[in-house]
């Protein structure tokens, strides 16, 4: 039994592939495709890692991460953002947090690194 993520996409290609190459690490993946369904389904169920993009309809993930925290503030440092864009608001979050990020287009060991290393930090925590 592995380890929950939950991934938010907005791009259903993308979503599926990075739920394919998690669930071929033994990690359960549950998915959304913007911030407002993945925060419903982050505060019904505990996650080791939450893997959001940045830039998503309906909610985006800056604003899913204020809303989240502000409910669960202890799930932060589990959080890893993947952006093509980093934008002045994204930037800001990323240093005034500390919350990891990936930029796209990112090769898929770092992703397996980076949520290897936040779900060892899950599993001290």
């Amino acid at each position: 039994m592995g380890m929950r993520i939950l991934v938010i996409y907005d791009e259903h290609i993308i979503l599926e592939l990075l739920a394919a190459i998690l669930s071929e690490e033994g990690y359960e993946v549950d998915a959304a495709s913007n911030g407002e369904g993945g925060l419903k389904m982050a505060y019904d169920r505990k996650y080791a890692v939450i893997i959001s993009d940045i830039d998503m309809p309906v909610m985006n993930g800056i604003e899913f991460y204020r809303r989240l925290i502000e409910k669960t503030p202890s799930i932060k440092q589990r959080i890893l953002f993947i952006t093509g864009d980093k934008n002045r608001e994204a930037d800001t979050l990323f240093k005034k947090t500390g919350v990891r990020y990936l930029l796209k287009p990112f090769k898929t060991i770092d992703l397996l690194k980076a949520v290897s290393e936040i779900a060892a930090f899950a599993g001290s925590g």
